[in-house]
């Protein structure tokens, strides 16, 4: 018997028959625009992208690998992707069950390699089951170009630091050498970096002090570097090096605070200040000193006559002043000849110094004429110093070097400030006339100046 439907049944069953029409409307929309966005996303990515079936052949690429590869879409469709990459050149990333990263050299339709990462993951339905294989293409041109002027800059950094002129260090603050370079080693007197390296407490073995080491410690926290520091280390052979240091605190890899700088041996240097201040004090020397026979010249007695005329003002103490001349010189210089004339005058010279304590001194007046200054003596003591000076002479051989046995005299002359004159030229007048009297009347004995 047949079964009827009412027409409500039917109605019933036209509804849901289009609620089901609009649902798989819906749906192929929703996939229309669901596969809308995944090519958007795919073809404008800045990554190339390779579709594959799950026989490996290429279904679909997006623009990106086009424009890479400066191939169409035509040469890619229907082939497989082993064609497109030097398998010789492969680097191996990372591999799993689902995922494979690896780099290669992409090969451009122009025969371009150009170095790639590939990034494959495998694709699956709804129902996990298989059904092929997906790429993304990074260009590493660019970082590939980087990582070359990296190594590059590297390179030319370990070469700057292998071969600087300049030593350069990194240390713990403790004082444990971490780097050197050989210049380092070099200016230290030592064969190699590793040599030095090898130091325990290398900071006791390159300092004479360690106390300079703990300093420029302190100068380096409070300032943060320092510049042209000056510092004395010790070379291996123990001999002292001067180096100009400039270094500051920084921190390594560990966030711990090292010492880096760079030295220069200022050694050369130092020894030429030094030598110039030698020569200062030599050239000072000179310009006060006779070159003969080393006693003072006449600039620096006619100074050091001021000063003591001017001191007197305040001290009220006198000095006296001692004229001095050889006796029958010429004679000697006849006899023996010019250079041991001039050799006689230094071993006078010798015998005046002997007998003087500072602030007492000798001048070469000229020729064969000395002049003696005594700082506080009065005429008596004055007296008796120019006897002492008569007697030793009296007492000594001269030029028994050059083979002779010479004796020789002297006549003296002996003024007293302010005893017998108030000015320089009034005090060597009178100390001249008074020796001169004694050349007059006899030689070898001494001149009084009488008030």
């Amino acid at each position: 018997m047949a079964t009827t439907t009412s027409p409500e049944e039917l109605m019933q069953q036209l509804e849901s028959l289009k609620r089901e029409l609009e649902d798989c409307r819906k749906a192929k929309e929703l996939c229309q625009y669901n596969e809308l966005k995944y090519r958007s996303l795919v073809e404008y990515a800045n990554e190339g992208f390779i579709l594959l079936d799950s026989n490996r052949v290429i279904i679909d690429v997006n623009k990106a690998l086009l424009r890479i590869s400066g191939c169409n879409r035509e040469d890619f469709i229907g082939q497989s992707v082993d064609k497109f990459y030097d398998k010789t050149s492969v680097d191996f990333y990372s591999a799993s069950r689902d995922h494979l990263s690896f780099e290669a050299s992409f090969c451009a339709k122009t025969g371009t390699r150009i170095p790639m990462l590939f990034s494959r993951s495998i694709l699956k339905d709804e129902n996990r089951a298989f059904i092929g294989y997906m790429y993304f293409l990074s260009d590493l041109t660019e970082l590939k170009a980087t990582q070359e002027e990296l190594k590059r800059a590297e390179h030319r950094y370990r070469s700057m630091y292998q071969n600087a002129v300049q030593a350069m260090f990194q240390s713990k603050l403790s004082g444990e050498l971490i780097r050197v370079n050989p210049s380092y080693a070099d200016i230290l007197g030592y064969g190699s970096p590793e040599e030095l390296l090898e130091l325990k407490e290398s900071a006791d073995k390159i300092y004479f002090n360690p106390e300079d080491r703990t300093r420029m410690i302190r100068a380096v926290k409070k300032k943060g570097a320092l510049v042209n520091y000056e510092l004395r280390l010790k070379r291996k052979d123990g001999k002292p090096v001067w180096i100009l240091a400039n270094i500051r605190i920084t921190k390594n890899n560990k966030n711990d605070a090292i010492l880096e700088g760079i030295l220069v041996d200022n050694t050369k240097k130092k020894a030429l200040e030094k030598e110039l201040r030698r020569d200062r004090k030599k050239f000072r020397s000179l310009a006060i000193h006779d070159n003969l026979t080393g006693l003072y010249n006449t600039r620096y007695l006619y100074k050091m006559l001021d000063d003591l005329i001017e001191g007197n003002g305040i001290t009220n103490k006198p000095f006296s002043l001692i004229f001095m001349d050889m006796d029958n010189f010429k004679r000697i210089v006849d006899t023996y000849g010019h250079l041991n004339g001039s050799q006689a005058l230094r071993e006078v010279a010798i015998t005046i110094k002997s007998c003087l304590k500072p602030p007492s001194f000798g001048v070469a007046y000229g020729g064969d004429e000395f002049v003696i200054v005594l700082p506080g003596f009065n005429k008596l003591q004055a007296t008796e110093k120019a006897e002492q000076i008569r007697s030793k002479m009296k007492q000594t051989t001269y030029l028994t070097k050059a083979g002779f046995n010479v004796h020789i005299g002297a006549s003296f002359g002996l003024a007293t400030f302010p005893e017998d004159t108030n000015n320089r030229t009034g005090l060597l007048a009178l100390a001249d006339q008074a020796m001169f009297h004694i050349k007059q009347t006899g030689k070898g004995s001494i001149g009084i100046t009488r008030s």
